[in-house]
């Protein structure tokens, strides 16, 4: 590999690390994404020098979340490995759901806090603005992906 891809997926390793993934999976992450076509566990292994074990691992760990997919060659014995790109799509719907849980669980705070308890009230408020904000905003995101996809809409505008 050359010394740009090598970088990149070390950045990417780091990146991932700082998104509470493992270093691991963002370089295995980041091969693949860069790969010219489906790799095998020991060309993973052999290329980023890890050792079989871990990349299996992290392949499976992988495979389970949906950023990986197995696939077969045709006249091939191995299994091969690629990213699926659709995995952000899942990714972003997941975080979606998990700002809905901080609103859900938010609320039942406002719920329970008695009404002289101004500080934890003004705190849980602040949170909860915030939150509906950020559902209000994201809410059409998938629409304004598919429009801007199909070339409606230009890159770095948002229309109504």
């Amino acid at each position: 590999m050359d010394v740009d891809k090598d970088q990149l997926i070390e950045e990417m390793g780091l990146l991932f690390e700082k998104s509470g993934a493992s270093k691991t999976f963002g370089r295995i992450f980041a091969y693949l994404l860069l790969a010219e076509k489906p790799k095998t566990l020991d060309e993973i292994a052999e290329d980023l020098l890890f050792s079989k074990a871990t990349a299996s691992l992290t392949l499976r760990q992988g495979l389970l979340i949906q950023f990986f997919e197995k696939v077969s060659l045709p006249g091939e014995r191995k299994t091969f490995f690629k990213v699926n790109t659709e995995s952000w799509i899942r990714a972003t719907s997941a975080k979606m759901k998990a700002l809905h849980e901080w609103d859900r669980l938010i609320s039942k705070g406002l719920s329970i806090v008695p009404a002289d308890n101004r500080e934890a009230t003004e705190k849980l408020q602040a949170m909860k603005d915030y939150f509906d904000f950020i559902a209000w905003y994201f809410s059409d995101i998938n629409e304004y992906y598919e429009r801007w996809k199909k070339g409606e809409i230009k890159p770095h505008t948002k229309q109504t």
